[in-house]
């Protein structure tokens, strides 16, 4: 039985995909995203078992994605995104075997919850580090776990790992690869030859990052945006410095694509779930979006910028 892990790139996703490995370690491991995962399921077709972790569903290929995960013989899911409008939980649950869903906690925290009797004690460590990276650490698991370990030692782990990737090295797939191999093997991030360097880099970048934040910033309503900055690996620090220096709720970073326009997004401040003022703006404007209560993202047209942000002011003054 072949198996395949789909897992998200960053931090938690990362962690998560290295718990998996861990509890099967002859998968395989390919890191996809929301707007990706339809056509990345398509693509291996092939594999009796497939595992998701930290993926969200898009409003847009929410059903295709369900119906096709309903035709595979082994479907393991681990998620803490917000379901889409029109989509029940239930409808997950019944197209796959497992469905570990909870939207308050890491995804490494749920597949390293569900799989600890089969995991060597240190892989706590992983499922920690996942939690921090995706700022999911408030949890009863977690407070309890961090009694057991050196706080200092387990934040710089996180920070080796959370910063590196940043790095144009370290964020491609390949070393994304073997950073997870390495905690699927009980090794830590600043194991990882060159990690911690690349890290440390990160952290003067990010500083610079403020700097043209500051610089280049633009306020539409209770929007704070800079587009097409450097350093494409800072995107939410970017976005939450867009926030910060326009004394904004909301923060946007945005890249220009061949074809459409990558846009992250950050809430500083206010009482409303920015996933859904992403889903509907984005769905608005033929694009698709989604995330967290706190942090999210989308993928709109080229020439909808306007609307898209018009969209979001008219959701955040509701």
């Amino acid at each position: 039985m072949g198996t395949v892990i789909l897992t998200h790139g960053d931090g938690d996703g990362i962690c998560a995909g290295a718990i998996a490995l861990s509890r099967f370690p002859d998968a395989r491991v390919f890191f996809t995203k929301p707007v990706s995962l339809l056509k990345d399921l398509q693509y291996e077709a092939g594999e009796d078992r497939i595992i998701i972790c930290d993926i969200a569903l898009t409003k847009r290929d929410a059903g295709e994605i369900l119906k096709l995960l309903g035709e595979r013989k082994e479907v393991l899911y681990f998620d803490h995104h917000p379901v889409p409008r029109g989509i029940r939980e239930r409808d997950v649950r019944d197209s796959v075997k497992l469905y570990v869903h909870d939207l308050n906690v890491s995804a490494s925290e749920l597949i390293y919850r569900h799989y600890q009797k089969d995991l060597p004690k240190e892989r706590v460590w992983p499922a920690l580090y996942g939690a921090i990276a995706d700022y999911s650490e408030d949890t009863e698991f977690v407070r309890d776990r961090m009694r057991n370990w050196d706080h200092r030692a387990i934040y710089f782990e996180v920070s080796a790992l959370v910063l590196g990737i940043k790095s144009n090295k370290f964020s491609r797939y390949e070393e994304k690869r073997r950073i997870v191999k390495t905690l699927a093997s009980g090794r830590n991030p600043s194991d990882v030859k060159g990690l911690v360097d690349f890290a440390k880099s990160a952290v003067n970048r990010e500083f610079r990052i403020y700097r043209l934040v500051k610089r280049n910033a633009r306020r539409l309503g209770g929007i704070g945006y800079v587009k097409d900055l450097p350093l494409f690996g800072f995107r939410g620090p970017s976005a939450l410095f867009a926030a910060t220096v326009t004394s904004s709720p909301v923060g946007l970073s945005i890249y220009t694509r061949r074809k459409y326009l990558d846009i992250t997004i950050r809430k500083r401040t206010g009482d409303f779930p920015l996933n859904l003022l992403a889903e509907k703006a984005a769905e608005e404007v033929g694009g698709s979006g989604g995330g967290h209560m706190e942090a999210a993202g989308a993928r709109i047209p080229l020439d909808s910028l306007e609307r898209f942000l018009e969209r979001i002011n008219k959701e955040m003054s509701k």
